[in-house]
């Protein structure tokens, strides 16, 4: 059995991804920076997300307002993240197969 040795493996959603994905990356102490970026629709905008190694993950296109409240939440795990020196502390762990 390989043992996975990459983030990479795992990241299910690279491009328009919903908002709670990219979250919950933040909320694990994976992302390192986060901003916007404008969309199509005139009052639309998308979150894009850059992980401790370097990725960036692209959020959907979404009102204004929510990718506003989104990206709060993403920069308070940010905080976090820095502050308790989360990514010096990531590990990647096989689990155990189900017999």
């Amino acid at each position: 059995m390989d043992t996975p040795k990459s983030l990479e493996e795992y990241i299910v959603c690279r491009q328009d991804c919903p908002l709670r994905f990219l979250e919950a990356l933040a909320m694990n102490g994976f992302a390192v920076k986060a901003w916007t970026e404008n969309c199509e629709g005139e009052k639309f905008k998308k979150i894009v997300v850059e992980l401790f190694n370097g990725t960036r993950i692209n959020s959907e296109c979404r009102f204004y307002e929510e990718v506003k409240q989104s990206l709060r939440i993403i920069n308070v795990y940010i905080g976090f993240a820095r502050r308790n020196k989360a990514w010096e502390k990531l590990e990647i762990i096989e689990g155990e197969e189900e017999k």
